[in-house]
């Protein structure tokens, strides 16, 4: 299962693999009425877990193994340059090198970290809030070769360790088995991007903030929270970090998908699509996942929102 814990809603995605094609066998979702704010924050951790295992017995959901989201408002990242080195190395370089960007005491938080490119590039000059791979007990691991390089580039990921603790004791109190905590860009990364080399730039679209995100080569470039739901805020925030991209990586951005509650917004999508530079559309999660024909319609009005976790599920086939 992949679970995503909005900030109004519940969502449950359940998949199988057979034969190497994956299959959405069960979904579900707990919504606020009335665009109410259905905040997680607010809830005990009983009061998750009974909605979770409320949505597991009404769908009739079989599996007990689950991914869970981490938010891309609540965890930090950045993109950093180092000096090339042997990895064993890169273990006691990075964590020096987060303490200057992470927001919090290193002891307060869990570090995992990537390569995503290595050579001679510059480390761009984008640096929001937001962003982590999946968090386990080893650090970054990579197969990256880096000798010839100058320059290794190093997405830095930081969780703050309650949110971890508080997650960890959510999916107790539900009976299930944890098998991951992923923070929201990589899922969305998975279910909508997939294994293609393009860059693009996905928008998140929720009820209270917006994510911006820039893939490529299928690596996340960066990742940013924007607390507002404004379309002219979004669009700057959006040209912004397009360009500097661009400039940085000297990489197009080829298309935006958007995501989340109010992807399926005409008005939203027909703004964006005038104005900004890049061509939009709604991004489909279930493109890559086999699914029963019937549920077309109801898939495709609402499977923005669900996109966070198809791309949890998806992470264990």
């Amino acid at each position: 299962m992949g679970i995503d814990l909005g900030s109004n809603s519940v969502k449950i995605v359940e998949i199988t693999k057979e034969a190497e094609r994956v299959f959405l066998t069960n979904y579900a979702i707990a919504q606020a009425k009335d665009d109410a704010i259905f905040n997680i924050g607010e809830l005990k951790d009983e009061e998750i877990a009974k909605i979770i295992t409320g949505l597991i017995r009404q769908a009739k959901i079989s599996s007990h193994r689950a991914s869970f989201s981490l938010s891309v408002e609540k965890t930090f990242s950045t993109v950093i340059t180092l000096p090339a080195m042997p990895e064993k190395e890169l273990g006691a370089a990075v964590p020096y090198e987060a303490q200057k960007y992470v927001p919090l005491p290193l002891n307060e938080v869990v570090l995992d970290w990537n390569i995503i490119s290595v050579g001679n590039n510059k480390a761009p000059e984008i640096a929001g809030k937001g962003a982590t791979d999946s968090i386990s007990p080893a650090g970054g691991n990579n197969n990256t070769e880096n000798e010839g390089a100058s320059t290794i580039q190093i997405l830095l990921l930081a969780v703050p360790k309650e949110i971890i603790t508080r997650l960890t004791k959510i999916a107790a109190l539900a009976k299930l088995e944890l098998l991951a905590l992923e923070q929201e860009a990589f899922s969305l990364t998975r279910a909508l991007i997939g294994n293609d080399k393009s860059a693009y730039v996905v928008v998140d679209l929720g009820r209270k903030s917006t994510d911006l995100i820039i893939v490529d080569q299928g690596f996340i470039k960066t990742s940013h929270n924007l607390d507002s739901i404004n379309k002219e805020i979004i669009l700057m925030e959006l040209d912004r970090i397009v360009n500097i991209f661009q400039m940085n990586y000297n990489r197009k951005v080829g298309q935006c998908l958007l995501a989340g509650g109010r992807a399926n917004d005409k008005e939203l999508l027909e703004f964006l699509s005038t104005k900004l530079k890049v061509p939009v559309k709604v991004g489909d999660p279930f493109a890559r996942v086999t699914h029963d024909q019937q549920a077309n319609d109801f898939l495709k009005e609402l499977g923005p929102q669900f996109s966070v976790a198809v791309g949890l599920a998806m992470r264990e086939n």
